[in-house]
């Protein structure tokens, strides 16, 4: 597997499609509109990357460190999410559909306007999530993910009972 490091680059609005970018370095890499259906992405570092309006349709996001990430009216049809940790990112308005989040971690994420009705969603965690509606609550929650509320633990609560 081939390591890439193109932390901050702009792809924006690029044909990506069948990319090899397993285990890359794409910290805050701007993707905005992008075209990478069928792009393999697998446990590449893309924290801060900016994925608004691209098409990932097929792409393999598997064990990707995407905190704080943004795929805002990304089209994430038949994406592998499984194991990733989407941890505060923004998904607000994407197109989910036969998504896999098997595993994934989306804690304090935005999903406002998200529909998870046909994705794969074992043990996947949406803690704090924001902007999860009832309706979306409940089928997360059908297909064995977990929703709810965690307090943060920030200094000393963490030794307090």
């Amino acid at each position: 597997m081939r390591h890439y490091d193109w932390a901050g680059k702009n792809f924006s609005a690029r044909d990506l499609r069948g990319r090899k970018l397993a285990g890359a370095q794409l910290q805050f890499t701007d993707f905005r509109g992008a075209d990478l259906r069928g792009a393999d992405l697998r446990e590449a570092d893309v924290r801060g990357a900016i994925f608004d309006q691209a098409n990932l349709t097929e792409a393999d996001l598997t064990g990707v460190f995407a905190q704080g990430a943004s795929f805002r009216r990304a089209t994430l049809h038949r994406v592998s999410f499984r194991q990733a940790l989407l941890l505060s990112a923004h998904l607000e308005g994407a197109t989910v559909t036969e998504a896999d989040f098997a595993g994934a971690n989306l804690e304090w994420a935005w999903v406002e306007n998200v529909v998870f009705h046909d994705s794969s969603l074992p043990c996947a965690l949406f803690l704090n999530a924001r902007g999860l509606s009832d309706e979306a609550r409940r089928v997360i929650e059908s297909k064995g993910g977990f929703t709810g509320i965690r307090r943060m633990i920030l200094g000393r609560e963490l030794y307090e009972g």
